[in-house]
């Protein structure tokens, strides 16, 4: 196999005393973290994001991105549920990207009897969209555009719509070949589903869904070469394969009338352009909202697409997993590279079955075809970048045993191998959520790529390519990854197995739906009121954390905690340190999925391990040409686990030291950077100042950047609005429900975000006048203040540590009043040292430097 010498590092232990010098680096964000949006301000303002009134900003972005920063995404989704947001931005940050979209409000769906969007309407607002996308031209280079969001609200609402004027339809899609001319364009678009409406929309009912379905799928007659046009196919959609009136029930005359000329005003919105498109920068990816094998009222609808689009594009059998799927092919261009793959599949079905009724080939057909659309091409294992494991449905039923063990052993020895592995379960329902559950128990899960049995066959495919074949794209094209691609890619992993698995599989959806009941709610729409849902997300949350079922979310959390996962392919593994989920919730409020927020702490290690005897003093020596600027020893435990051993490292003896009671597996982390990078990366940052390390640890981490291109400013005050924006983007970037007014200097501002979530989670506080005052210094009392309220948040331990207190110092009666034990925590701990002559003074009231805060967040990041 075509390898970059996974397996031997992977599974490598080191003797420490044996080999004293060897170890390997963790690999921190190498990238300027600089996150400005329009309007253009300057870099050193470096933790902001904004808002034009019209979108929010998923991910930071930064104003000179667009030339020489990390590449921006702007999207514009299908609608609102996690498969085409979370899923989406999950992908795209997890390959380096940055993620911009719209406002909620303008792209929301909102079913019947539920509150309406602020356009007065159930569906998203395709003028102000437009708006946004023109606007966010100034910032971005890549667009992935959904035309039934764009042109007709969302997917629900474009199944509605059977106007017969296109024009200002037509003046949009104008704009959209506009921006192609000077950007990647990635367009989504579907074909019309077989039932033109969705039950429980617009007063739709389950009667009306079948009926429709049922007309649309009697077959008409084909149109072939000159034959086929949008006027020939529309004069055939009431006709029958022999060209005669298809009968209708009279009480469902205007239903199929008004379905009709929505699938008119479908083809008339997708040949405009394809025609007019002449840009030669947009693709296509066009889903078929269920999709039949059968010759029905589609298939003359898909060959026009087809032929019109010509290479432009692919016709995928289905449409959840056209987001990801855009974006798979937007990293494949950016990144250039050429991906060959080995697929294994097990059922011995795969050129027999489609494996669901909505999928319109046999499972090698869908996923080759897959392939086929973004340039990936299938080789055998032994020549493979990466493998597609693929469970089909079984060729004989009394195998299904059988074949699940074999899956999880290839899985097994991929994974000790270190193969980079993509999982597709195209069959869940056939094995019963047997194989998830064994891999929950027997696999180490966080060391695949991707998985997905998400709907229908083509759907699972085109989400677990997604993330995984953009997550190697990543890796491939650099020596490390960043912590932030890493958090994204776990938080794309987690989600996965806690709604595929867990949620649907598991057991956790019979839970839901039974709670539903119970109240007497519909599963379909629960929506009473505001209060009733927000005490049904509550509910439910309690419900998945708290019950017993066959897979459970503390299952695959527990799966997953202290394990590996690919951080290079050059055998670099991260390891996952904890995992929460919160704010549980249920798009579109029924029970089909669920959304959760994903909170991911990483360990600081690339893994690294050694056995037998560990020296109490140890050398260690710097890789050659590298910088070390960080040491950290772990300790393995009989389960597994990881935990931290209080160590320090003399860069002077180049020794290790600490002490311990066990002598059994110990992992070392170093975090360094190629020397000369190191001493050239700020002209005003010494290498024998002593904060040299500092600022080379929270650059690569991440968590500041410079002021220029190549200045940090290390004596400038950092200002309370940073660092709250600093924190918060440590925390996660966690969401937070301030219902209280916001201080007046705050609002509308890039630091808004963490100035907001640190003051609903009581980290900080604002002055008593009712300011925050962002733009002022942070003292050092405040800094030590705010960490230690953080650290409760994070419910870290505080107690105190074997430092002098704050009391040791002569001017400690100087502290504000409520700082001391804030303060104390933070000096008795070493997180705060003492300043002034001869660093003997508290100087609480002195503002802290960046260089100073620098230090402080490194001691208490490595605490």
């Amino acid at each position: 196999m075509k390898r970059k010498v996974l397996s031997l590092i992977l599974c490598l232990t080191l003797l420490l005393t044996m080999t004293p010098g060897m170890t390997i680096a963790a690999w921190a964000d190498t990238k300027e973290e600089t996150s400005i949006v329009t309007p253009v301000v300057t870099d050193k303002e470096s933790d902001k994001t904004g808002s034009d009134g019209q979108g929010t900003i998923i991910s930071d972005v930064s104003s000179d991105t667009k030339t020489t920063g990390e590449p921006i995404l702007a999207y514009v989704p299908l609608d609102n549920r996690p498969v085409n947001i979370d899923r989406v931005i999950y992908e795209a940050e997890s390959a380096g990207f940055k993620v911009m979209m719209p406002d909620a409000d303008l792209y929301t769906t909102r079913l019947d009897g539920q509150p309406l969007n602020s356009n007065g309407t159930q569906f998203g607002d395709g003028k102000k969209i437009l708006n946004w996308i023109l606007e966010t031209d100034k910032v971005a280079d890549y667009f992935v555009i959904s035309l039934d969001q764009l042109l007709s609200g969302g997917l629900v609402n474009s199944r509605t719509l059977h106007n017969t004027d296109f024009s200002e339809e037509y003046g949009m899609i104008d704009a959209i070949i506009n921006l192609a001319r000077n950007n990647h364009v990635y367009i989504i678009d579907t074909v019309a589903r077989l039932a033109t409406c969705t039950v429980g929309y617009q007063e739709a009912t389950l009667e009306t869904y079948n009926y429709l379905r049922q007309y649309n799928l009697q077959s008409r007659a084909l149109l072939t070469d000159e034959n086929l046009t949008v006027a020939n196919i529309a004069e055939g959609y009431s006709k029958d394969e022999e060209n005669r009136e298809i009968l209708v029930d009279p009480g469902y005359a205007n239903q199929v009338k008004n379905s009709l000329q929505t699938r008119v005003r479908k083809m008339s919105l997708i040949d405009y352009i394809l025609t007019a498109d002449d840009s030669g920068r947009i693709k296509y990816f066009i889903g078929i909202d269920d999709s039949n094998a059968k010759t029905t009222i589609q298939t003359n609808e898909i060959d026009f697409i087809k032929k019109k689009m010509g290479s432009r594009g692919l016709i995928y059998s289905g449409a959840d997993e056209l987001g990801m799927m855009a974006v798979l092919s937007l990293m494949i261009d950016y990144y250039g590279h050429k991906v060959d793959t080995g697929v294994v599949y097990f059922g011995s079905t795969e050129k027999s079955s489609s494996g669901s009724i909505y999928d319109m080939e046999t499972v090698r057909e869908n996923l080759e075809k897959h392939l086929d659309s973004i340039g990936v091409n299938v080789v055998d294992t032994e020549e493979a970048d990466l493998e597609i494991v693929v469970l089909t449905l079984p060729a004989q039923s009394i195998m299904n045993v059988k074949y699940i063990n074999r899956m999880i052993d290839y899985i097994n020895k991929n994974i000790a191998e270190g193969i980079p592995t993509i999982v597709i379960n195209s069959a869940p329902s056939a094995y019963s959520g047997n194989f998830e559950y064994r891999m929950i128990r027997e696999c180490e899960m966080s060391m695949l790529l991707s998985y997905s049995s998400w709907g229908t066959v083509g759907n699972a495919i085109g989400l677990a390519l997604g993330n995984g074949i953009s997550r190697y794209l990543y890796l491939q094209s650099r020596d490390n990854s960043s912590d932030r691609a890493d958090i994204a890619f776990l938080k794309g992993l987690i989600f996965s197995y806690e709604k595929d698995i867990s949620y649907l599989r598991g057991g956790g959806k019979e839970l839901f739906n039974n709670y539903l009941g119970l109240k007497n709610w519909s599963a379909s729409n629960f929506y009473q009121n505001d209060e009733q849902v927000k005490k049904v997300n509550n509910d439910i949350e309690v419900i998945f954390k708290t019950s017993d079922y066959n897979v459970t979310v503390n299952d695959i959390i527990d799966n997953l905690t202290d394990c590996r996962y690919f951080k290079g392919l050059g055998g670099e593994c991260g390891i996952i340190g904890s995992i929460r989920l919160s704010n549980y919730s249920a798009p579109f409020m029924r029970s089909y999925e669920i959304r959760f927020d994903i909170d991911v702490d990483l360990s600081e290690i690339t893994i690294n391990g050694f056995k037998d005897t560990v020296m109490i003093s140890m050398p260690y020596t710097p890789p050659e040409g590298q910088r070390t600027y960080a040491v950290t020893l772990y300790f393995r435990d009989e389960t597994g686990k990881l935990h931290k051993v209080p160590s320090t490292y003399d860069k002077a003896t180049g020794r290790i030291t600490f002490t311990t009671g066990s002598l059994s597996s110990f992992f070392l982390d170093t975090l360094s950077m190629d020397a000369e990078k190191a001493h050239g990366l700020f002209t005003d940052v010494s290498e024998s100042a002593w904060y040299f390390d500092d600022v080379l640890y929270v650059y690569e981490k991440g968590i500041f950047s410079g002021t220029s291109s190549n200045t940090f400013e290390p004596e400038t005050p950092m200002t309370r609005g940073m660092l709250m924006s600093v924190l918060h983007r440590i925390a996660g970037t966690p969401k937070s429900d301030y219902w209280y007014e916001m201080p007046h200097d705050v609002s509308k501002s890039w630091y808004e975000p963490g100035v907001k979530w640190a003051l609903a989670n009581k980290i900080v506080s604002g002055y008593v006048n009712g300011s925050f005052g962002p733009n002022d210094p942070i003292t050092r009392e405040q800094l030590a203040s705010v960490l230690w309220r953080y650290a409760k948040y994070k419910n870290m331990d505080v107690s105190k540590g074997k430092y002098p207190g704050a009391n040791t110092y002569p001017d400690v009666s100087d502290l504000s009043e409520g700082f001391l034990e804030g303060v104390d925590w933070a000096c008795t701990t070493g997180i705060l040292t003492g300043s002034g002559i001869d660093s003997k003074q508290l100087l609480p009231k002195a503002s802290a430097t960046r260089a100073e805060v620098a230090a402080v967040l490194k001691r208490f990041l490595e605490k």
